[in-house]
């Protein structure tokens, strides 16, 4: 049953002293026309939020009041189900195709690289997926879409796009960004808050530096479409670990940053046209070891490096994705670089303090929307992540303190879903997957979208 206005004045009052969000936040109350009944989507990720977050927020004395609100109102999973794997730049593309990593071409966060020629490039490129996704669907037919530090955006044919790029990590970067943006929008929005260049510094930018783009271009823009990834829970999660004090005050923060878009959707008059949704791309899992499977394939000869670690030349290699690593080889008729593999993989299973609990055979692989060009996949035990590279000893101390990667029918790879709006009933999103994401956007926006292994979201309805 929808929610009546005055329930939702109440909500705001008790919250207005430590949010943002609007006295009155969001007109849920009014149902929309048939046809085309939306005509405006803010989709935001917040990389990495679990769950527990807005499910568990008392336990661990989190203050979200935002994100109770769109529990209270809206629609809410306990976990969608990830991609394989779970990591920022396959998730968020399927998150966009409606399709699994294994048809859009983005099977990793890393750029394919034997040689290292890459200098650690990662797959930025948008010309690089191979399935339309929704935001160039929009464009096609006349939507105006924004991207805002959205993975795989660089070189995106859309009205607004700041991507998600750095290369230099220093000061350079804001000038690429600069060139490869939107011309003219970050020196505007840098017009309007005086201290963003500090806070937007790629690739460490800060979470309200890139919710001033986005509510920049919501004011000035009128965009369809506007997608939003906002990124430092997943960098203080990985750091200092799962519900770790600036692992909160960042989910605390991004809270804000929602609190910030309802109250735009609600002083710009557009709460009876427009839906949110606010998801994650994956779950986390503290870590405190590492292992490099690279030192595998290099002691076996398998990969040749010179005396100060480059790689020379390869008959097998690997892409590393934290939890999970991809196995390739070089000549697809080399039958003894495959006995090898198979040798050294499925004996470290056996062995507990190996730090490989899973080998995943091409078959699997393709079944469960993995990368088609892979020989194996292998996943990491709980505890351990892997890392590149083939020098150095193969089991060490972990870098990160938590992490992600691992198959994503993990319950703790689970991913955040929330849905808000007009055409929304309160209630819960029923199995729930980030693939049927964008399949449910081309529906509120009445987009065409087949051929996708997606479907429109389902909400039961709260009594």
């Amino acid at each position: 049953m929808r929610r009546v206005a005055a329930s939702l004045i109440s909500f705001a009052l008790a919250v207005s002293s430590c949010t943002p969000l609007a006295r009155r936040p969001f007109d849920t109350s009014a149902r929309v026309s048939p046809g085309r009944p939306i005509r405006h989507v803010i989709f935001v990720t917040i990389d990495g939020l679990l769950p527990e977050a807005y499910e568990q927020s008392d336990a661990h004395a989190l203050r979200v009041p935002n994100l109770r609100w769109l529990v209270a109102h809206g629609a809410s999973s306990d976990g969608a189900i990830s991609v394989f794997p779970s990591v920022t730049y396959p998730s968020h593309t399927s998150m966009t195709t409606g399709v699994l990593p294994g048809s859009h071409g983005i099977t990793s966060n890393r750029s394919f690289d034997p040689l290292e020629d890459d200098l650690e490039g990662w797959r930025w490129y948008a010309e690089d997926i191979r399935k339309d996704p929704i935001w160039r669907i929009a464009e096609r037919f006349g939507d105006r879409v924004a991207l805002v530090h959205w993975p795989v955006s660089v070189g995106a044919r859309v009205t607004w796009c700041v991507p998600e790029f750095w290369r230099a990590k220093n000061d350079n970067d804001r000038k690429l960004l600069r060139a490869i943006s939107t011309p003219g929008l970050l020196d505007r929005v840098a017009s309007r808050h005086p201290d963003f260049w500090p806070r937007y510094a790629p690739p460490n930018v800060k979470d309200d530096a890139l919710t001033d783009i986005a509510t920049y271009i919501l004011a000035a823009g009128d965009p369809s479409l506007l997608m939003l990834h906002l990124v430092e829970v997943d960098g203080a999660q990985h750091r200092f670990g799962l519900w770790s004090p600036e692992a909160t005050t960042a989910i605390e923060v991004d809270d804000r940053q929602i609190g910030r878009i309802l109250q735009w959707v609600h002083e710009s008059g557009h709460s009876t046209d427009t839906s949110i949704i606010v998801a994650s791309d994956h779950g986390f899992m503290n870590v405190s070891a590492n292992v490099k499977p690279g030192v595998l394939l290099r002691d076996a000869g398998l990969v040749a490096t010179d005396d100060l670690g480059h790689v020379t030349n390869w008959r097998a290699t690997v892409v590393v994705n934290s939890g999970q690593a991809y196995i390739y080889i070089r000549d697809e008729r080399d039958i003894e670089v495959k006995n090898t593999l198979r040798s050294i993989f499925l004996a470290k299973i056996s062995d507990p303090q190996s730090g490989i609990h899973r080998v995943y055979e091409a078959g699997e692989i393709r079944a469960i929307g993995g990368d088609p060009d892979a020989f194996l996949a292998i996943e990491a035990t709980p505890g351990f992540q892997m890392s590149s590279g083939y020098s150095g000893e193969y089991i060490g101390t972990s870098g990160y303190r938590a992490t992600h990667g691992y198959d994503p029918r993990r319950p703790e790879m689970r991913a955040s879903l929330l849905l808000i709006g007009p055409n929304i009933p309160h209630g819960t999103i029923d199995a729930a997957r980030l693939v049927d994401i964008a399949p449910t956007i081309a529906e509120w926006l009445g987009l065409p979208m087949p051929n996708v292994d997606g479907r429109p979201l389902h909400v039961t309805a709260t009594p």
